[in-house]
């Protein structure tokens, strides 16, 4: 589907054709094309913070990191309270092989590598829940402590070597996980044997 050259006077998102010929770009992975069509997005508006966040994705998309981190640079300058930029400054970064140190902050961000905190946090927020939880609201709420350098994929990998999470399904996007109840049994026991000691200790 070709973008039509005669809506350069328009919003080229305003309406849900515009989000189609968007949607193309993905379905074909055509990466270049991305760019010109949210360049001219960005042109038409250059406040529309959503539309220049769609311009930096594109340049990740097409491998462009150092535009990607160029471009999104002078939208955390002005703006260092929105995390969205932060993030992509910081995918950029990564995937040239860089890391957080490579980077003028203004406050320096939070970046959580795979380790047994990260594991722990997630049997943290897994053993009261009553239902498994899929991978992806994991990571939701591993996001809430900052920054994670590490796919779901590999989150999963690394939580499958661990004994007290159970991994149900093959699918990662539609696996569930959840923890041993012998565990959590075993743990509130010993919270109650604590905290009957301090009530003695008192």
């Amino acid at each position: 589907m070709a973008v039509d050259a005669g809506r350069s006077a328009q919003n080229p998102m305003k309406n849900f054709e515009d989000w189609e010929i968007y949607a193309d770009f993905y379905d074909r992975q055509d990466w270049t094309g991305l760019v010109v069509y949210c360049k001219k997005e960005v042109a038409f508006n250059p406040n529309d913070l959503h539309a220049v966040e769609r311009l930096v994705s594109a340049y990740h998309l097409n491998g462009d990191y150092e535009k990607a981190i160029e471009f999104a640079s002078q939208i955390y300058r002005q703006y260092p309270d929105i995390s969205a930029f932060q993030d992509m400054i910081l995918d950029a970064l990564f995937a040239l092989g860089k890391t957080e140190e490579d980077f003028d902050w203004f406050e320096y961000p939070t970046v959580i590598r795979l380790s047994s905190d990260v594991a722990n946090l997630c049997y943290d927020y897994l053993r009261p829940k009553r239902k498994p939880r899929d991978l992806h609201d994991l990571c939701l709420e591993l996001q809430k402590h900052g920054y994670l350098a590490f796919s779901e994929h590999e989150l999963l990998d690394y939580l499958e070597l661990d004994s007290r999470f159970i991994v149900n399904g093959n699918n990662p996007f539609t696996i569930k996980i959840s923890v041993h109840k012998e565990i959590q049994e075993y743990n509130k026991k010993d919270i109650r044997k604590t905290n009957d000691l301090e009530q003695k200790n008192e």
